[in-house]
């Protein structure tokens, strides 16, 4: 189960006490930009009771721990290591927990930040509202792109020094093909730019804000409260 925002965390607790009702006897592995080791142990792990639920960093690692789980010589001597660490992390979780110390709402509110905005220079954008941009010169974006994901992508990694771009073409062991990967993706960048095969838009905006009550943030445009949704419904045209 892969979870990429917030609420999957919680229905992948709800699917592992299902799979549980269920009577299945498979491995769960959970995986995904929100989950954690520590949410398995804590969260999950608990509530699955078929098999063993186990955190995977990435999907190109769900591959070796597969293998691991499918080898009868290694499977149970894998999972008793897994479960063991779990029950290391909930403990420290759990420990964790005992030393914090809540307050009241309203104490909490009462140690709010102070400021006195008279005091603070404030400095006015040049523009308040939104700012469109469509079709934007690709060439000044390519500047800005960062090449170390697209490397990691195609699973080459250079090693200290040399992890990161564009030292990675002076890797003695990922460097050559490294380089070859680069020019590539140059050629092929180049001929989306000259051949205007897709067009960069953006919006930008800068609005007054302010703390309403308590705990809030407004945000609003006296001028025009409905500029904001007009200007995406033009970017999407």
């Amino acid at each position: 189960m892969s979870g990429l925002i917030t609420p999957s965390l919680d229905e992948m607790v709800h699917n592992a006490k299902e799979f549980t009702k269920a009577g299945l006897k498979i491995p769960m592995l959970i995986g995904g930009a929100t989950t954690s080791k520590m949410h398995t142990a804590v969260k999950i792990e608990q509530f699955y009771k078929g098999n063993q639920a186990l955190h995977v960093l990435d999907a190109a690692r769900a591959v070796v721990v597969a293998q691991q789980l499918l080898d009868a010589n290694l499977r149970d001597e894998y999972v008793a290591d897994i479960r063991e660490e779990y029950a290391d992390l909930r403990k420290e979780y759990y420990d964790g927990q005992k030393d914090k110390t809540f307050v009241s709402l309203a104490k909490a509110r009462s140690r709010r930040l102070q400021t006195d905005w008279s005091s603070v220079n404030i400095v006015k954008p040049s523009f308040l509202g939104n700012k469109v941009y469509k079709n934007y010169d690709l060439k000044l974006l390519v500047p800005f792109i960062d090449w170390d994901p697209f490397f990691s992508t195609w699973q080459i990694r250079g090693k200290y020094p040399n992890r990161n771009y564009p030292k990675i073409f002076n890797d003695p062991t990922v460097g050559e093909e490294a380089k070859k990967l680069f020019d590539s993706a140059q050629e092929m960048l180049n001929k989306i730019i000259d051949e205007k095969l897709i067009e960069a838009r953006a919006v930008i905006g800068f609005y007054p804000c302010n703390s309403n009550k308590d705990d809030d943030i407004e945000v609003y445009d006296p001028e025009n409260p409905t500029e904001l949704k007009a200007t995406f419904a033009t970017l999407r045209q």
